[in-house]
């Protein structure tokens, strides 16, 4: 067993310490641990240029498109997401030092880049901010006395400082999470996750985490996942393999079998859990707020009804469908949503006319009341944002009407119907109404999905 450490200093002879660019390839190791914040400051300082860094392999890494004798960021960043997927699979106990969700910016090719990335996460959850909350404090409470970590976290208690904290309430966390330690206020600060075929366990860090070595913490490290891997580190002498033994070379054949049965069956559920997460991210537009959690969700329906996501040479969201772009702004309120969206995407314009001499096109996705059932919001844009859109000439469109036309999409709308729905968002200023473009016979047997489109 070797430990790989990312962006944690450890010592001993098991562990290989690296950066999220030079490590070797992650799913080579069944014990992993990560200091999410670490990685994100990595990232960062390569894409500020402030330190070099290079792959494994020796190759240079730079902000931008792979080529001869380099490697991209984003390439590199997205190489890491399989690789942390097939690691899972393959069994791989993870250990994170857990820091709160936040976007990473500048990462050319890779939109949507955030501390958590690479991460995959039980079906239902997603390791973002409403998951995980930011918070600090210094004292903890143990809930699982029989856990492996536990000896782990007793080598840094007097220096530990957590910054975030699972929020229980979440759908989907009871059933899936092993909370190993809570705050002095009862707040879960480590768990467990089965994830995959292997396990993730978030652990809050130390208060200098990856600044300094601490011998302690290194020794206790190996012995944890000794104890979570069942790993005892005792191989038999070459001759041992050469002992017959009756039935062990049948056993062995079937085992063989059965495993690469196995491996099929994880390829195939790891597939269905991928269409399953990019359909129900469909509903998610209904409901979410924020760049992160909203904006993957228009992003999918958006790519349905035929547009590319995309970014302009500003590193700002586009919206492309072929030959035209879109520059759009996402908004999510528990009431209407007003006028902020409407001088952010104002702002972007501006620039553009300013030092392009050409018009852009902008749309603001809206989506208010978001915690209200759609078929009963009644006022989700506020009506200053409409005469905004009307004079200014920029779309809006509310995240009801771009449900029901991804519903429709997939219900079979025609190419013809789903180029006239990109075609509207280009040539109409205010409110865009798509209901007499979805009204045309489905022929899937799904036809309840969608939600009818109410008057703003």
């Amino acid at each position: 067993m070797r430990i790989l450490s990312l962006s944690h200093r450890l010592t001993g002879q098991l562990v290989d310490n690296h950066h999220i660019f030079n490590a070797p390839t992650v799913a080579d190791y069944k014990a992993i641990v990560v200091d999410v914040g670490g990685v994100a400051n990595t990232i960062q300082n390569a894409v500020d240029s402030s330190e070099s860094y290079s792959t494994f392999a020796d190759l240079p890494v730079i902000n931008g498109t792979p080529a001869d004798g380099v490697t991209g960021i984003a390439a590199s960043l997205k190489r890491r997401s399989l690789e942390f997927t097939a690691a899972l699979e393959g069994g791989a106990v993870i250990i994170i030092f857990a820091h709160p969700p936040m976007a990473i910016s500048g990462v050319s090719g890779f939109q949507g880049l955030d501390r958590y990335f690479f991460l995959p996460a039980p079906t239902g959850l997603s390791w973002d901010e409403h998951l995980l909350q930011g918070g600090a404090g210094t004292t903890f409470s143990i809930s699982e006395p029989e856990h492996p970590t536990v000896d782990l976290l007793e080598t840094y208690r007097r220096t530990l400082l957590y910054r975030c904290f699972f929020d229980e309430r979440t759908t989907g966390f009871a059933g899936n999470a092993r909370v190993i330690a809570r705050s002095e206020g009862g707040l879960p600060i480590a768990a467990e996750f089965s994830v995959l075929n292997g396990r993730i366990i978030f652990l809050p860090p130390p208060r200098d985490a990856g600044s300094s070595i601490v011998s302690d913490e290194s020794k206790v490290m190996v012995e944890t996942f000794r104890a979570l891997l069942g790993n005892i580190e005792e191989y038999p002498p070459v001759w041992a393999a050469k002992v017959d033994i009756p039935g062990l070379s049948e056993l062995t054949q079937e085992q063989e079998l059965r495993r690469a049965a196995f491996d099929q069956a994880a390829t195939d559920l790891t597939n269905i859990d991928s269409a399953l997460s990019d359909l129900a991210r469909i509903r998610e537009v209904l409901w979410r707020t924020g760049d992160l959690g909203l904006g993957a969700a228009v992003i999918r329906c958006a790519e349905l009804i035929g547009f590319k996501a995309t970014e302009s040479a500003r590193e700002t969201p586009l919206l492309n469908d072929g030959n035209r772009d879109l520059h759009y702004v996402i908004a999510g309120a528990e009431e209407a949503v007003g006028m902020g969206p409407h001088y952010r995407l104002r702002a972007r314009l501006d620039q553009i006319i300013d030092s392009e001499l050409r018009v852009p096109r902008g749309l603001i996705v809206a989506n208010g009341q978001r915690l209200t059932r759609p078929e009963e919001r009644q006022r989700d844009l506020s009506e200053s944002l409409v005469i905004a859109a009307e004079s200014v000439g920029y779309a809006v469109v509310n995240a009801r009407s771009l449900f029901d036309a991804a519903i429709a999409v997939l219900n079979g709308l025609s190419d013809e119907k789903q180029a006239l729905l990109r075609d509207r968002l280009f040539e109409v200023d205010g409110v865009v109404d798509f209901t007499d473009l979805l009204l045309e016979p489905q022929h899937s047997t799904n036809k309840d999905v969608s939600i009818t489109n109410t008057a703003t």
